[in-house]
């Protein structure tokens, strides 16, 4: 991982548009939202580690496919921030906090809730499509599918999800890399 040639290699514009386009494409061809977001990521942010990667899984359609649960690509946005600012264990053991990820993971809730007017799978579908699926009726996905859930919608979410995060995390590099403060 090297995250300063990230900065050299592109203007936060260029990385964001990076991010979307490989998310958008991920989402589309391999389907589910978190690991689509958590690979353009990691693409963008030279980010090697399948743990991660796998770890994400789960939180597909709105955690477990309940769509009750936060947006997976909203949740692979937190992860990856977590993993580059969040706590470490030996902090976790000291009872140390972190403002800076926490900070951050709020800069990109508000940011993704703004824009998609909820935080849920639920939510954010109900702005994509105009109403919610259940993801255990054989007929509701199959009306999902049918209305571009994994090939229109669903990668315009991840997409941006994937955009917002990388805009997050390249301007905290700007910071933290060149002592510059962008805000």
């Amino acid at each position: 991982m090297n995250l300063e040639s990230t900065l050299t290699k592109w203007t936060k514009e260029e990385l964001q548009k990076k991010a979307y386009d490989l998310a958008h494409t991920y989402e589309h061809e391999c389907a589910y939202c978190p690991q689509a977001t958590i690979a353009a990521l990691m693409d963008v942010f030279q980010i090697k580690d399948d743990d991660l990667f796998r770890s994400a899984y789960g939180f597909h359609g709105g955690a477990g496919d309940r769509g009750i649960g936060t947006c997976g690509a909203l949740c692979a946005g937190i992860l990856i921030i977590s993993y580059l600012y969040g706590r470490n264990k030996t902090e976790f053991n000291f009872g140390k906090a972190n403002r800076r990820a926490t900070d951050l993971a709020g800069k990109l809730v508000d940011e993704f809730k703004k824009e998609f007017e909820g935080i849920t799978c639920n939510e954010v579908q109900e702005k994509m499509f105009g109403r919610s699926f259940n993801n255990y009726d054989e007929e509701e996905v199959k009306l999902f599918l049918e209305e571009g859930g994994h090939t229109e919608k669903c990668p315009i979410v991840t997409g941006r999800g994937a955009a917002l995060a990388a805009g997050i995390i390249w301007e905290e590099l700007e910071k933290e890399l060149f002592g510059l403060d962008i805000e």
